[in-house]
Formats: structure tokens, sequence, C-alpha cells
């Protein structure tokens, strides 16, 4: 049967009750009323659909309109939204249907363009990938290596102090050193060599684009989305770039700028600001430190979790000097794990303590005290082999590593274990340097394994120790800042040592033994009240061995030796000998510890 169409063209669907019953009186049959409905509905969603395609039509050419006045950059993902939707029927929900290739063996649907963004050529007319090399960071830093330019002044405190980190000429000699690596048969970042051509047979990307990546995802702590926004490189090549970067650091540049004294004259130089300040045969301050690691796997992550901290972080320990440039570093170990255990992976500390190593010969003097026959002291000098740390208390008790006392009994213990105290900052503040200057170890490393968590770490000492070269502070810390008469400049000191150097807050009569009297002034060495030692642990007697004359360090227990310093320190004091080293500029205007 055929529907009968309106003549007058007017809406159908306006006089549906009319027509059903007119249908129904005229046939009497129910299977006409369906039959009715179903073309009624066909109708409506014919109407429904011609309506959404005009819509889109108007949509793509407002679009079309707005393209062709300015030239619009967009990303891929939109680009869908903008091409001719001739293949829609080919969609059905999450499926795709079977696309027949046409003549020429290629297929008639479209196909997405590789790159990160898009732009509209003014000239043809047609949608382009945006090269890296057109992006704001390859004209603003990289483009004018080409031409022999140069960034002007201001923009060289930018680039280092607020970008990368690093001087725009050392950004250059880095990406010398990276090229060269590139360009040998078993060195990393090979894919990047010049020269090098990508899987498209086009140039590859630019290392010097890839490098200033590398350095703003370190320096700031920058996400691979952020870097893909600024340089037009997809993700999946910056993180294969950092990966095969931090790898070369943690091998090449560690070793470069991360070593310890390598012989006696290194040791002597390494020495020369604590034997100033008044503890000679000291190497540095060791101390540990934890750094976020988000990407832990599962089965590792209750071992990386501890009480200190609320997230998941691998533990450093790190020897520095005085000059805050790093002497050597442990790989990274579970955050649950205390000094004690950790201070046995650090080849320093353990090369000292087992006598291995150049520093085993390093010999110094220590002021004593020498009982003449009739009573009297006289003050001498003894020998002493060896080199030792400054620590915690939460070290093993070594001769070679040396903490402040827990409870001081006397004026002078009190005045050693504060200006150690002041001392061992050395380490705790190489490592705010080091987090504030490499913001990836204060927001936590992103990137999966703990092995690359503990490259990127070994990368940013190698750094860290390259810039002190830089900035001239690698160099022996001079005191020639003294007074007339000797005394330290006030002005320049730590608080902490300015409250040693005030007598009026000195207690005349200090005791550790917390109760609520004056206590007793008693001489270095003596017993506390009941015949027990100030220290709470345990201490084993060491034995006093001399070779050549000279009293071997690490054979002496922790508390042995510490005595002793304490005396030296004494009387230097009293010598006026004691002087708190500061930085003197060699090859930089100014410093650039922030």
């Amino acid at each position: 049967m055929v529907v009968p169409e309106k003549e007058d063209g007017g809406d159908l669907g306006s006089s549906n009750n009319q027509e059903q019953q007119h249908h129904q009186q005229e046939c009497g049959s129910s299977v006409v009323s369906s039959f009715w409905w179903q073309a009624l509905k066909r109708r409506q969603q014919a109407e429904e659909e011609e309506s959404l395609k005009s819509a889109k039509k108007k949509r793509l050419e407002l679009i079309k309109h707005q393209m062709e006045q300015d030239l619009i950059i967009f990303s891929l993902d939109d680009h869908h939204d903008v091409e001719d939707d001739k293949n829609v029927g080919q969609r059905r929900g999450n499926k795709r249907t079977t696309k027949k290739k046409s003549t020429n063996g290629e297929l008639p649907c479209r196909r997405r363009m590789q790159g990160v963004v898009l732009y509209k050529d003014p000239v043809t007319m047609e949608m382009k990938k945006l090269d890296p090399t057109m992006s704001l960071w390859y004209n603003y830093y990289c483009k004018g290596l080409e031409h022999g330019m140069e960034l002007i002044p201001s923009f060289h405190d930018k680039f280092r102090r607020t970008r990368f980190r690093l001087p725009y000429t050392c950004y250059l000699e880095l990406l010398e050193m990276c090229e060269e690596e590139a360009a040998s048969n078993d060195g990393y970042m090979k894919r990047w060599k010049v020269g090098a051509k990508a899987a498209s047979k086009k140039a590859a990307t630019p290392l010097s684009l890839l490098l200033l990546c590398a350095l703003r995802y370190l320096g700031r702590g920058w996400t691979f989305d952020d870097l893909e926004e600024s340089t037009a490189i997809s993700q999946e090549v910056v993180w294969n770039f950092l990966r095969e970067f931090i790898a070369y650091g943690a091998e090449k540049l560690f070793k470069k700028w991360v070593y310890s004294p390598r012989d006696l004259e290194e040791a002597y130089s390494v020495t020369a600001e604590y034997t100033d300040a008044g503890f000679p045969g000291c190497v540095g301050s060791m101390d540990a430190s934890h750094i976020e690691h988000s990407r832990i796997a599962y089965d590792h992550r209750q071992a990386h979790l501890s009480h200190k901290l609320p997230f998941t972080s691998r533990t450093y320990i790190i020897v520095t000097n005085h000059r805050r440039r790093i002497l050597g570093t442990t790989k990274g170990h579970p955050a649950r794990w205390n000094d004690k255990s950790l201070v046995k992976f650090d080849e320093i500390a353990m090369d000292l303590h087992e006598g291995k190593g150049p520093m085993k010969d390093l010999e110094f003097e220590l002021y004593d005290y020498e009982e003449e026959e009739d009573g009297t002291k006289t003050v001498k000098k003894v020998k002493y082999k060896g080199a030792w740390l400054l620590v915690d208390n939460g070290y093993m008790n070594w001769g070679v590593t040396i903490p402040p006392m827990k409870c001081t009994d006397t004026k002078m213990q009190w005045r050693f274990s504060k200006w150690l105290e002041s001392m061992r900052k050395d380490v705790e503040c190489t490592f705010g340097i080091m987090k504030g200057r490499w913001r990836i170890l204060k927001s936590g490393i992103r990137l999966h394994g703990t092995d690359s968590a503990d490259k990127t770490w070994m990368t940013c000492c190698a750094l860290h120790n390259w810039l002190l070269v830089i900035d001239g502070l690698d160099e022996k810390w001079g005191s020639e800042w003294q007074g007339g008469m000797g005394d330290n400049e006030e002005d320049d000191l730590p608080q902490s040592v300015r409250t040693l150097l005030s007598r009026q807050h000195i207690p005349a009569n200090y005791d550790g033994s917390g109760g609520m009297g004056h206590g007793n002034d008693r001489h270095i060495g003596a017993p506390a009240e009941g015949g027990q030692d100030n220290d709470e642990e345990e201490d084993f007697v060491g034995s006093v061995e001399e070779v050549n004359g000279a009293i071997v360090v690490r054979k002496l227990s922790m508390k042995q030796f510490r005595e002793r310093l304490i005396r030296h320190f004494d009387i230097a004091f009293r010598k006026k000998e004691i002087h708190w080293p500061k930085a003197k500029l060699m090859n930089a205007e100014e410093p650039t510890i922030y």
C-alpha cells in the first residue's frame, strides 16, 4: 500500500490523530496503522539528519573563513574537527569497519599527520606540521648558533639563573661534548648526532634543542607536556633523550667532576679550610638526604617509605668539603635505611676506615699537654696519620667519623661541639643548594625505575661541581679578613659562632647532666657522676698504633680521638689560631650559590 501524501505540503506531523482515524476507518486494519507510524518515523529521522548536516556545514564554512583571515596554529587532536567528514559512516562507536583500498593501493580514509602542532600555510593554504626548528626556543636560543649570533648580556643572566641553570657559554661547551659523544661509535645519544636522519627520512630533532629540554627538566622540574608545548617535540622523543642524557651524565660527567682527592697534594688542599678552623686532618662533612621518587615499583614501595616523609623516596649520602664541593656520593638506597647502614656503601668513609686510598698517608699535627716531672704541663705537638670526617651522632663509632658531643661537661667540650656543628653545616648547605638549583630534586623525580632516579641524582651532582668551578669557588677559601689582633670579624660569622665567641653567653658552670643546679666544671676526660661516660652509646677501646712516629687515626676509637681533638681545639682557641674560612672569589664577579 502506498502512503498518501498531503497535497497542501504542510506539516504532516501536525495532523497525526486525524490521519490515523481516517485510515483506520478506511482500511479497518491495525497493520495499516503500524505501517503508517513507521513511515512517519523514518521521515522525521531524515529531517533531523538533514538539519544536523546543514549545521555542521555552516560551522565548517565559518572555520574556513577564520583560517583564511589569520594563521591559526592548533594541536592535532583538534584537527579532526575541521577535516571533511566523508568517512563518518566507517566509524561505529569504538569499532572501525573494514576499509577498502583504492586502485592505487592507498587507503581512501584520512590519515593522522605526524607531529605535535599543525599550522596553515598562508601561501598554499595547506595544513603542515610545525617543525621544532620553527619553535620559539629554537629561534630564541639555537638559531643564532648557525649564524654566529650571541645573546645580549641581559639574557645571559636569565639563561643561567632562572631558565637553564648553566651560563650560555657553558651550555655551548656541554652541547659540544654531547655532539662528540653522539658521534662516537659506542656513545650515547647517537640517534641525534649531527646529520642523522629520522625514520621519516627527515633531519633528526636538533640536539641543541633537546639539551635545553633536559636542562629545563632538571633545573625547574618541568613536565614532558610543558616541554612539548614549548619546543614542538613530542613527549616520547624528549623522554628518550632525557634517559640518554642522564645515563651520559652519570657515567661521563660524574667521573669528570665528582671525585675524591686522588693524591696527597689534593688531600692537603681539601683540608686547608678545616685546618684554619681548628680541625686538622678533616677532609669533609658527611650526611644523608631523602629525594622524592614517585615512580617506585609497588613491590618496593614499603621499603621506600620512611617515618620522616609521607611519600616514597631514595636516600643518598654525600661527602663535601667546606667549599660545598661534592667529593663523593652513594647510589640511592631505600628511605628506611639508617645512616649506620648507608655509611658502609660510601667509598670515602670505608677507605678511611680500612686504610685504603691516598688519604691514608695524610699527616697532620694536634696540640696536646705533656706533664713534666715537677707536675707542670707544657704544650706539645703530636703527629697523626690518616684523615677523618665530620658527621652527626647517627653514624658508627669509628675514629674516622667524629660527631659533636651529646652532653657536654666543660666549656672546652661545649665550645668544640658548637664549632663542629657549625662546620658540619657544609653538607646541609650543599643539599639546600642542590635542591634549590635543580628543582627536580625538590619536586620529585618522576621517571620510572630506581636506576633512572640514581642517574638523575648523579648528573645533578656533576653539574653542581662544574658550576663551582665556573664561579671560582672550588679554590682554597682564605682567612685574610681577620681583625688586626687575629680576632674574627663578627659580621661575617654564623650566629652560633658569634654566640660561642661572646663570653657573656658562655655559662660560668655548664653541665649537661640535666639537673637544676649550677653543675660542676670538670676537666676533660673525667668521668661523670657514678663513673659513667657522658655518651649513651657504648664504644670500643681502640689501640694506639704508631707508624713512623705518627699515631694512626683509624686505629683509635671515636671517643679517644675526639678527646684529643677537644684538647687541641682548646689550646688553639686560646692561642687565637682558630679562624672561620670565607669564600674568596677567583674567577667570578659574584657568587652564585642560591
